[in-house]
């Protein structure tokens, strides 16, 4: 993926119709074109991460994509729906159950540190720093796309991890009165300093050997507070 040239800037226009947005739901049916599909998807992330969303159209998209642009409104109605969707597909790469279907051992040990190891990977993957440099610079035009962010993927993501946990709780390995905030407690530890560093700038990459061992340390702590403790 390119890395981010350029934000939505503070002198450009607010294109986006914030009603549009929060309006904008993630296409779920089954793609009319999966090969299509795949590429007006690819070419939306490229640009909304190399331009902004403002900067970003519907017919750069399609000329990216090497489609028409009736193609790409055959698969999504609106920019703000390609967007949606662009986050929603990112994010669900690194769903529980796809984590889970590698492991060849199914313990809570195993499994939590799997689905943990995964979602840091995710959080501070370029595309991720992109997307939150993004945000973060298009914050003084109001709420709008973040919300659409927030419902397209991280809201799923907590949801996801929530179902997860309880799995082990209903199986008696864990004991944890509220599952949300449990799930969101380990997501802003497996942000931790790394995230805030890289989305700063202050370092350009995290190696595994780094994030194992967050990972593992966050885990360490997490479970000495979640953890069924033995008679």
């Amino acid at each position: 993926m390119t890395e981010l040239k350029r934000l939505v800037r503070e002198d450009e226009p607010c294109d986006h119709d914030p009603e549009e947005l929060r309006a904008a739901k993630p296409t779920r049916g089954r793609p009319r074109c999966l090969e299509k599909n795949v590429a007006i998807l690819d070419a939306a992330v490229a640009l909304f991460l190399e331009n902004g969303f403002d900067g970003t159209s519907m017919d750069e998209v399609a000329r990216h994509a090497g489609v028409s642009k009736q193609t790409v409104y055959s698969h999504f109605s609106s920019k703000e729906q390609l967007f949606s969707e662009a986050v929603h597909s990112k994010i669900a790469e690194y769903a529980p159950s796809i984590t889970l279907s590698k492991l060849q051992e199914h313990t809570m040990e195993e499994e939590l540190s799997a689905v943990c190891h995964s979602y840091a990977e995710l959080l501070v993957s370029e595309d991720a720093i992109a997307v939150y440099r993004l945000l973060v610079s298009a914050a003084n035009k109001g709420p709008a796309l973040a919300d659409l962010f927030w419902r397209s993927g991280p809201e799923e993501m907590c949801q996801n991890l929530m179902d997860f946990l309880q799995s082990w709780v209903d199986r008696g390995e864990l004991v944890i009165e509220n599952v949300e905030t449990a799930a969101l407690n380990l997501l802003a530890l497996l942000k931790g300093d790394l995230h805030f560093k890289r989305s700063i700038g202050l370092i350009d990459s995290v190696d595994e050997k780094a994030l194992h061992k967050h990972v593992d340390e966050v885990l360490m702590g997490w479970l000495m507070v979640y953890r069924r403790r033995k008679a």
